[in-house]
């Protein structure tokens, strides 16, 4: 049977982190602003997240278990839903005022879109996982017996 490897829990930095303003909670705001700038949402220092997408296992700051939480495709959703927003009102206007011929539009809005989800994501991610650590869930959560009674 081979060996398991074990992985060390996070453990904190020398640095303190005042504990949470509100009482009996963890401020939902500031967290989700935290995680928009890739930072953790407990101590705003070290950072969240690794790479393009990935989530840091512990903050290297304040020790804090980021890697437990999962955030699926809740980031993916709202970049979409905000490039939407962003292009489709600058597309309308473009339209009404210049009648651009439609194949040079659609080249011009495709990568235009795919610049501005490129950019987000990460940001969005950073900001669902930063919600998702206030609201103390990991990813994991079943509502009612659904998985259960089929």
């Amino acid at each position: 049977m081979p060996q398991r490897l074990r992985i060390p829990p996070c453990t904190p930095a020398s640095v303190p982190v005042p504990p949470p303003v509100a009482p009996g909670g963890r401020q939902v705001g500031l967290a989700i602003l935290r995680g928009l700038m890739r930072r953790c949402p407990r101590c705003g220092i070290g950072e969240s997240m690794e790479g393009y997408l990935g989530v840091r296992r512990c903050c290297s700051q304040c020790g804090e278990e980021l890697g437990r939480i999962k955030a699926d495709d809740g980031p993916a959703y709202f970049t979409v839903l905000i490039a939407g927003h962003v292009a489709v009102p600058i597309l309308l206007m473009a339209e009404q005022t210049w009648h651009p011929p439609l194949a040079p539009t659609l080249a011009v809005a495709l990568v235009g879109m795919g610049l501005l989800i490129w950019r987000l994501l990460p940001r969005v991610k950073g900001g669902v996982i930063g919600l998702m650590w206030a609201l103390g869930l990991k990813g994991d959560e079943v509502q009612g017996d659904v998985e259960r009674h089929g």
